[in-house]
């Protein structure tokens, strides 16, 4: 074997390592999948008319829904990261005094008819998607927190929950994992004295 070949033969040896550790590294570099959480006790039964992604008016009510206005979008991705469009994520929570719209919630007080209590939004093609809805109230033991589900073509895929950091104290979040920082986002005021807060989904 001549100097030309050895050459050549060393360097398909380095690019065939090369390849492996790339192909390695991009597996070990592989996103989380998002954790399951607790369904809950409240999940919708009573059929609605409007579950769309505006949860801050109601179909047929002329008013707006009471507390802070919270512009929730987020992103799903599998764990390539590769965005997954016609996702449907629906959310359901309660108002700003911890109070679901549900039979089985015998928490005292009016239900808010302005406010939607529980809707859906579907992805987009590059994975997106938004609600507007109010910052949950949280009820004893607790804290403030944003039931989901994910159903891919007709099939719930995912149950989970988000949750809100609150960098004032240290907040159990009662999650049923040890991955709850995953679930956790930053609520964060904007100009108009709304709320935003942006979540990633891993499927």
């Amino acid at each position: 074997m001549n100097t030309s070949q050895l050459l050549k033969t060393i360097l398909l040896v380095l690019l065939s390592y090369f390849c492996i550790v790339t192909q390695n590294s991009f597996a070990e570099e592989q996103l989380v999948r998002t954790p399951a959480d607790y369904e809950g006790p409240f999940y919708p039964v009573t059929q609605q008319q409007d579950i769309d992604n505006d949860l801050v008016q109601v179909k047929g009510q002329t008013g707006i829904a009471k507390g802070d206005i919270l512009n929730l979008s987020g992103i799903v991705v599998n764990t390539r990261g590769e965005a997954q469009e016609n996702i449907i994520i629906e959310i359901w929570q309660t108002d700003p005094h911890g109070r679901y719209k549900h039979p089985g919630d015998s928490s005292p007080g009016e239900r808010d008819p302005n406010f939607q209590y529980w809707g859906a939004a579907t992805t987009t093609t590059d994975g997106t998607f938004s609600f507007r809805t109010i910052v949950p109230g949280a009820y004893q033991p607790r804290p403030a927190h944003i039931h989901y589900k994910v159903l891919q073509a007709g099939k719930v895929i995912l149950t989970s929950q988000i949750y809100f950091r609150d960098h004032s104290k240290e907040t159990d979040r009662f999650s049923m994992t040890s991955q709850v920082e995953q679930q956790t986002v930053d609520l964060k005021p904007a100009d108009n004295g709304e709320f935003e807060a942006f979540f990633r989904i891993v499927i």
